[in-house]
């Protein structure tokens, strides 16, 4: 039995660094996504070490597939 909820909250990606992670922000509240990055003050310096945490995106489950898909796309052309 599935017990999640629309307003869950799940992430999406896992950015290589800060600046990717508000880059995908960014493409994906260009499209009306609510998301928030998580983590991106762990690395300090936007650098995030080896092994650490890494920036993640995250999203409302009821807009984890259309994320997934405006994310390819950003992936795609960049």
């Amino acid at each position: 039995m599935d017990t999640s909820t629309p307003d869950e909250i799940v992430r999406v990606a896992s950015a290589a660094s800060v600046a990717e992670a508000y880059g995908w922000r960014q493409a994906l509240q260009d499209e009306g996504i609510s998301c928030k990055v998580v983590g991106e003050y762990l690395g300090g310096f936007g650098i995030v070490p080896t092994g650490s945490v890494t920036p993640e995106v995250w999203v409302h489950r009821n807009d984890e597939l259309r994320a997934r898909e405006v994310l390819k796309t950003w992936l795609e052309k960049s």
